[in-house]
C-alpha cells in the first residue's frame, strides 16, 4: 500500500487573492511540488460560481515545467463540456504529459444563485446535472476505448464517432468521482449549494455512482470514521452489484485544506481566513474542524495518519495560507517524515 501527497496549486486564488497566488505563483508551486516528490498536483474548475483560470491549460503549462508529478483536477466538472471536445482535449493532456493525468469529476457546487446561473448560462437544467454528469463519464470511456461510439442517452446523442486518436494511458486515464458532502447545521455556512434541515449535520452523498462508474473517490469534509464506514458501503455496491472488487488501484482521495504553523489558534484563525476569501461565504466550526487541518507539523500528521487508518491513499492538500511555498516545504519537510515514522507499513509514501 502506498499513500500519494498532492498539492492543490491554486488556479482560483491565482486570479482574484493577488501577487502571492499570481498564475506565475502557481507555475513556480507546482514545480517545488515536483522538485520535492509530491506524487501530483491538481487545480479546480468552475464556470462562474467560482472563477478561475481554465484547468487542462493551465495543467497543460504544468506539464512543460515538471517531469515526475502526476496532473490531477479535483474536480473537474465534465457535464458542463461537450464530451467529444472534453476527450480531445484530455487525450491531448495525457500524450503531451506522458502519461501523468489523473481525471478527477465533480458536480461542483458554490453559491447556490452563482450555481443556478452556471446552469441557465449553459442551458443545462440544473435538476438534469446528475444525469449529465454520469453520461458524461460513460461516453469519455467509450470514446477513449472504442473504434466508434454510438450514444443515445437523455442528455447527449452521437451516431458513429470516433476521436482518431487514444490518451497515452491504456485503457485509458483514470478517472477519480466526486461524491459526498457535509450539511451544516444551519444554512448559509460552508462552500456548498444543497441545504435540507432533515439532513443537516450530516456526511451524504449518492455513492452508487462511485462503485459503478469510478476508477476512485474524492470528497471532503469528512471524519475519519465517516471516510471508513462509506468506503465499505462503496465496496460493498461495486461487489454485490457490479461484481467489482476495488482493489488497491482505487484512488481513495481526500481534499483537505491545510495550514501548517507552530501555533494551533494562529494557524486556525489564518486558516478559516482563508476559507472565506476563498469561498467568499461565512464557515461554521464544524466544517472547519472537518475540513482543516491546522497547527504544528505532529497535529497535522495524527489527523493525516487517522484518515490513512480510515482507508485514504491519496490526500489532495489546499493550502490555506498566503505563503504557498513555506506550506509546500512544510508538509516535505516537517509533515511527511512524521507520517512515514507513523505509518511504517507504508514503504512508497511520496
Amino acid at each position: 500500500m502506498s499513500v500519494d501527497l498532492g498539492i492543490y496549486v491554486n488556479n482560483r486564488a491565482a486570479v482574484f487573492l493577488g501577487e502571492a497566488y499570481s498564475l506565475e505563483k502557481l507555475l513556480e508551486a507546482a514545480s517545488l511540488a515536483d522538485e520535492l516528490g509530491f506524487g501530483f498536483v491538481s487545480v479546480g474548475d468552475s464556470i462562474l460560481a467560482k472563477p478561475r483560470y481554465m484547468p487542462i491549460p493551465v495543467l497543460s503549462a504544468i506539464a512543460a515545467r515538471t517531469k515526475q508529478i502526476r496532473l490531477a483536477t479535483g474536480i473537474l466538472q465534465p457535464h458542463m463540456r461537450h464530451p467529444v471536445l472534453l476527450a480531445q482535449e484530455w487525450a491531448t493532456l495525457d500524450e503531451l504529459s506522458g502519461g501523468r493525468t489523473i481525471l478527477a469529476v465533480g458536480l461542483g457546487t458554490g453559491d447556490p444563485k452563482m450555481v443556478e446561473k452556471e446552469y441557465e448560462v449553459m442551458g443545462l437544467p440544473k435538476q438534469r446535472r446528475g444525469i449529465a454528469f454520469e453520461e458524461s463519464i460513460e461516453l469519455l470511456k467509450l470514446l477513449w476505448t472504442e473504434e466508434s461510439v454510438t450514444y443515445h442517452g437523455k442528455i447527449f446523442q452521437m451516431d458513429d464517432v470516433s476521436l482518431g486518436y487514444r490518451p497515452h494511458q491504456q485503457p485509458h486515464p483514470p478517472i477519480v468521482i466526486g461524491c459526498g458532502g457535509y450539511v451544516p447545521k444551519e444554512p448559509g455556512t460552508g462552500p456548498n449549494d444543497f441545504y435540507r434541515k432533515e439532513i443537516a449535520g450530516t456526511f451524504h452523498g449518492p455513492f452508487e455512482r462511485v462503485a459503478r462508474l469510478g476508477d476512485g473517490w474524492i470528497t471532503g469534509i469528512i471524519t475519519p470514521d465517516e471516510y471508513a464506514q462509506t468506503l465499505q458501503l462503496i465496496r460493498i455496491i461495486a461487489r454485490e452489484k457490479y461484481n467489482k472488487e476495488l482493489g488497491p488501484e482505487f484512488r481513495r482521495v481526500l481534499n483537505c485544506f491545510i495550514h501548517v504553523g507552530d501555533d494551533p489558534a494562529a494557524a486556525r484563525k489564518a486558516g478559516v481566513a482563508f476559507l472565506e476569501n476563498y469561498h467568499r461565504r461565512p464557515f461554521d466550526d464544524e466544517t472547519v474542524e472537518r475540513w482543516l487541518l491546522y497547527g504544528p507539523p505532529e497535529r497535522c500528521a495524527e489527523r493525516i495518519a487517522a484518515y490513512i487508518d480510515a482507508g485514504v491513499n491519496a490526500f489532495q492538500f489546499v493550502l490555506a495560507a498566503e505563503d504557498q511555498t513555506k506550506q509546500i516545504e512544510a508538509i516535505a519537510e516537517k509533515v511527511r517524515p512524521l507520517l512515514a515514522a507513523k505509518a511504517p507499513a507504508l514503504p512508497s509514501l511520496t
